[in-house]
């Protein structure tokens, strides 16, 4: 084992203790143990969003795509990146608001209250949706603990997954959302300082980007096309494939518990799409620049992986100075750290919170309520780090698997319900079962993680057609229609549309000939105004 990337390592992990620690002083109710209250600033929740949100899979699993794919693996960079500023968009001002007048502390307090379910099937639902799911998805982030801690340490990729599971347990057990907050904001630096160091040291031992291309082509072309290769309408197939991720950020439970908690729902338009905007941009083009260019160097034998998902610490470990190392290794832990905590908290809400409080009825003090979820948070965690040992054991794939049905489950009646007054109860019921329901038989019996030629009967056909496109993708449609459907079918009640009314109906601006009335950008113009100004339009 080498002792100065440990000794650089244990300095990160005093830091996340610390910060643990000074939490747990915050940390006395349930609302402060799951939103912290609603005394989080803009920045720092912003900075949490996108740490809990790209995880393992921008540090190990999408670095390991642009290792095997290449250039054509960058749509799903501009799909995450624009799936951010949706959600920033779509979803974050609304449910803030909606959250503070219904005392929402969960996405299903949301939900319940929003589409008025007194027969708490909207909870179970939610609850089951999250269990299911984010327990896949932590286990997901153990296993890329696990081969962080295998490539920096030269431990097995076993004994890296306990080491992940026990530092993170216990901070998380510790000191609740605070902690997950602020912890998230220090992972957030570490993680955009390892994708600009690393990808710009590999740049500079490869020779430049055009012998980087050179020695890439000279193994395999398609690796430099962006679509793979492919031409016509397997083309377009092959992006959508890749920036698929789009759709997943609209219900994404550990994402949008952050706009809950925000202190002032003004500020996740401008401040908080120019942070996550620029933060997202910069980590992407990191994350794909050090698997693109740490193929070349594997081409060149400057350097060797047994597993393109561990080209980033081997990239750290390769040119570093072993302290040094310890910090870059310490920030993919971060990644992963960031996204298994603010899950484990959720998952915890689901069965403490949402099932046995909301459900079962049982009525405890603030700081049981708390001692049960810490409780739940570990039987969580031992769940999923079996579902880690014996999981594929490929990030990317596990993630999608994860993502999608908490996508489908969640991101349709979401959605809808922040933007039309006419959804339903009757039409939440439907779609949110029907999404756990098609989304463990298709990914888990018909499909996997991807539509692909070789499934049974009909869908071999649908496979050819989707090759490589996420399940996920085409379901999220098919369960946001069977919502719409259901909600013309129904009545929803006239206090609800009221409501909805009252909170999101703009005032019209009276206009003279004589003078104009100034106003303030839209959430649209904003998001446009950005998007032109940074080049990406």
């Amino acid at each position: 084992m080498n002792f100065g990337v440990l000794f650089g390592f244990l300095v990160y992990l005093v830091i996340l203790a610390y910060i643990g620690w000074w939490a747990n002083r915050y940390t006395r109710t349930e609302d402060q143990y799951f939103v912290g209250g609603r005394k989080v600033h803009v920045l720092a929740a912003t900075l949490s969003d996108k740490a809990s949100d790209f995880s393992g899979w921008l540090m190990l699993g999408y670095p390991g795509s642009a290792f095997k794919a290449g250039l054509g693996a960058f749509w799903a960079a501009i799909g995450c990146l624009y799936g951010t500023l949706a959600d920033y968009l779509l979803i974050g001002p609304r449910l803030r608001i909606y959250a503070g007048k219904f005392r929402a502390i969960t996405l299903p307090d949301y939900l319940e209250a929003r589409l008025k379910d007194n027969t708490k099937l909207i909870r179970i639902l939610s609850a089951a949706i999250i269990l299911v799911f984010m327990t896949a998805y932590v286990a997901a982030q153990f296993t890329a603990g696990g081969k962080t801690f295998a490539e920096g340490f030269g431990v097995s990729v076993t004994t890296g997954i306990l080491i992940t599971v026990i530092i993170l347990t216990a901070y998380v057990i510790t000191g609740g959302f605070f902690a997950v907050v602020w912890t998230d904001v220090v992972q957030a630096m570490f993680m955009l300082m390892t994708l600009i160091i690393v990808p710009i040291l590999a740049l500079v031992e490869v020779g430049g980007l055009d012998s980087a291309t050179a020695a890439i082509a000279s193994v395999d072309l398609a690796k430099l096309h962006p679509f793979g290769g492919k031409t016509g309408f397997a083309a377009l197939i092959f992006a959508i494939g890749y920036a698929s991720w789009i759709v997943g950020y609209l219900g994404q439970p550990h994402i949008v518990t952050r706009y809950m908690s925000v202190e002032d729902p003004r500020k996740l338009r401008r401040p908080g799409i120019f942070i996550s905007g620029i933060w997202t941009t910069i980590v992407l083009w990191g994350a794909f620049f050090a698997g693109f260019l740490g193929y070349a160097m594997v081409v060149k034998g400057l350097i060797k992986v047994d597993d393109p998902e561990k080209i980033v610490p081997a990239l750290a470990v390769h040119f570093l100075p072993s302290w040094l190392a310890g910090f870059v290794i310490a920030g993919i832990i971060s990644a992963v750290m960031s996204t298994a905590d603010s899950q484990l908290l959720v998952a915890s809400s689901a069965i403490a919170r949402d099932i046995y409080h909301k459900v079962l009825g049982q009525e405890l003090g603030k700081k049981q309520m708390v001692n049960i979820s810490r409780v739940v948070v570990s039987i969580v965690a031992l769940v999923a780090l079996i579902f880690a040992i014996k999981g594929p054991g490929v990030i990317y794939q596990m993630v999608a698997t994860a993502w999608g049905g908490l996508a489908v489950g969640f991101g349709p009646i979401l959605t809808l319900s922040l933007w039309w007054k006419r959804v339903t109860k009757e039409a939440g019921i439907v779609g949110m079962a029907y999404g756990l329901v098609s989304e463990v038989l298709l990914e888990a019996k018909i499909y996997g993680w991807a539509f692909n030629p070789d499934a049974p009967g009909f869908f071999g056909t649908l496979g050819r057609i989707f090759d490589g496109v996420p399940v996920f993708f085409i379901n999220f449609f098919i369960t946001l229609f069977i919502i719409i459907i259901v909600s013309l079918l129904t009545k929803p009640p006239e206090d609800v549309v009221k409501l909805h009314e009252q909170l999101f109906t703009k005032v019209p601006i009276e206009r003279t000939e004589k003078r104009a009335i100034a106003r303030t950008m839209s959430q649209a113009e904003n998001v446009f105004a950005f998007a032109t100004s940074s080049g990406l339009l």
